[in-house]
């Protein structure tokens, strides 16, 4: 039986926040802006938005004159997402499809791949890499963000002195690659529970053992402008809370 897919009218609230930049202020204020400034001009290029969730990122793409297909394992978010689009006639494709299975989509078809907070999720990061190795068009770019695996795992906390001020971040068990709940990735993706925490070097050798080679990794925080407005953000200018990652394939 086919699963009824939401209308725009039934999860009013729950499209207005996706919408409304998903994910909260980190996502709003951190995430999206450097994501967007990686990814610089797409006017006319062809992207495709790995794990769209309910199509945030792709909405910006396409605001920006991108060509956007837009993929997502998620019935319910590509739902979400496909009322939206019809609401604001964006043009963007969606399809529901695993990350290691996008045989949907053609070879070498995308001038830039992007992902954002969701490489944690994927249970097969090499085969989702593989894939992506497949669609990206030679000279062109894979531009993903996820938690930083230096500083956000598990066992990383901050220690609060007895007024509740943020001392210093504490990290352990690096390597211990493992699934934990997370708060952040459960705001950004509606339902999730879990990610997988992976290290530094799991990313990049993933990357390399496809033919991507790492251009420039960014660890974005706050502006000192953004501060005076959203100043609890503070932390996030201490240390980074994520990491976006350019890789060319091949690098030429």
């Amino acid at each position: 039986m086919t699963q009824e897919i939401p209308t725009f009218h039934e999860f009013a609230d729950e499209i207005a926040y996706f919408a409304a930049e998903s994910g909260g202020d980190i996502q709003r204020f951190i995430i999206a802006p450097a994501m967007l400034e990686a990814i610089g001009s797409v006017s006319g290029k062809h992207v495709l938005d790995l794990y769209c969730g309910a199509g945030y990122l792709s909405r910006k793409l396409a605001a920006l004159g991108a060509n956007v297909t837009a993929v997502d394992s998620s019935e319910r978010l590509i739902g979400i997402a496909e009322e939206i689009t019809r609401r604001e006639n964006d043009g963007i494709r969606y399809a529901i499809a695993e990350p290691t299975d996008l045989s949907v989509i053609e070879d070498s078809t995308f001038d830039e791949i992007v992902c954002n907070m969701g490489l944690m999720v994927t249970r097969d990061l090499a085969g989702t890499i593989a894939e992506l190795a497949r669609l990206v068009k030679l000279g062109g770019r894979f531009i993903f963000s996820v938690l930083h695996p230096c500083f956000t795992m598990p066992d990383s906390c901050w220690i609060m002195d007895p007024e509740g001020q943020s001392l210093y971040k504490t990290v352990d068990h690096y390597f211990a690659e493992n699934w934990w709940p997370s708060d952040m990735i459960s705001s950004i993706r509606s339902g999730e529970k879990r990610i997988k925490h992976r290290t530094l070097s799991r990313y990049v050798n993933a990357l390399g053992a496809r033919g991507f080679t790492v251009r420039r990794i960014i660890e974005p925080a706050p502006s000192a402008d953004m501060l005076v407005f959203k100043p609890y953000l503070d932390i996030h200018a201490r240390v980074p809370a994520v990491m976006i990652v350019e890789a060319v394939f091949p690098y030429l």
